[in-house]
């Protein structure tokens, strides 16, 4: 690090730069004193013995005057100059940070979680590079991702590409934690939430785990799985349609007055139930029967305890 060849001609450079520059870097690693500087200076060929205290005042001197601020070094702190600040970082005010947040939260929702992990990475290197401690916990909070497994995000989306099949560790409930056997499809949110859906292989159907309760990945086998598995699509009358805002999976099949007729695909059962609810009395499922039949008698369940 900064090592001069002895043969360099100082007179072909400015040794006051240098010194600035190689003091800068030094302080940018950790608060130094007098000797720790010049002991690194001499050892990097880049001053004599000679170096004195008011020598090394010209130099600060060279650096506040590009921008830097830089404590003195006094007693409370331990005879050390501390780097506070330079004009090389980044600055992001708390009304900045704040418009960021904002305008991450309106779209968030709407991208992949490829695009997620590359935003997460993108605050994390600009809280990075600013020396605000305040701001950096707050771009560092803006994320969906904040507190998950990045890395085991990124292995189970390569898994959710190559239908791979994994042996996992999961906690199922509050503290029983079960071994499953699944064939990764993809991760998505859902309130929030990470999720993975899956075709869990140990009940011999698709469902989706939440990923905070992932324990660990066991197995990983080599091969792809074929999943021999459909969505469930439903067909249903929707009143006041413009009301609402249909998901990707939905599309309008025709429509008459306020009402249009819809047919969804979704990813299990427990979803698409959990979608006919949502619209409340202005949905009513058309097709198949047995949905029908599910969705009512999980209305007669919902009543009973009320009853």
């Amino acid at each position: 690090m900064f090592k001069f060849d002895e043969q360099c001609n100082p007179r072909q450079i400015s040794l006051t730069g240098v010194r600035a520059i190689v003091i800068l870097a030094m302080l940018s690693i950790k608060p130094c004193t007098f000797e720790e500087l010049k002991d690194f200076l001499i050892q990097s060929n880049i001053v004599s013995r000679e170096y004195s205290i008011d020598t090394i005042r010209i130099d600060l001197n060279t650096l506040k005057y590009i921008g830097c601020e830089i404590s003195k070094a006094t007693k409370r702190t331990n005879n050390s100059y501390i780097l506070l600040s330079n004009p090389f970082q980044l600055s992001v005010s708390e009304e900045e940070a704040q418009i960021l947040s904002k305008i991450y939260k309106g779209i968030y929702k709407n991208l992949s979680i490829d695009r997620l992990l590359e935003y997460d990475d993108l605050f994390e290197k600009i809280s990075n590079m600013i020396s605000d401690e305040n701001i950096k916990e707050y771009l560092r909070g803006i994320s969906i991702l904040k507190g998950l497994d990045k890395d085991l995000i990124k292995e189970l989306l390569v898994d959710s590409r190559k239908h791979t099949r994994l042996t996992i560790s999961y906690l199922a409930g509050n503290t029983k934690e079960s071994k499953y056997d699944i064939t990764v499809e993809k991760l998505g949110f859902r309130s929030d939430k990470l999720y993975i859906y899956c075709y869990n292989h140990s009940i011999g159907k698709r469902t989706f785990l939440n990923f905070s309760r992932l324990k660990k990945v066991l197995v990983r086998q080599l091969r792809s799985d074929d999943i021999d598995a459909n969505d469930t699509v439903i067909e249903f009358s929707l009143k006041n349609y413009k009301d609402y805002s249909l998901e990707d999976s939905e599309e309008i099949v025709s429509t008459s007055s306020d009402t249009a007729t819809v047919r969804g695909a979704y990813y299990t059962d427990f979803i698409a139930l959990q979608r006919m609810l949502s619209f409340g009395p202005d949905c009513v499922i058309l097709s198949p029967e047995g949905m029908k039949e599910t969705l009512v008698e999980k209305l007669r369940s919902m009543r009973e305890q009320y009853d």
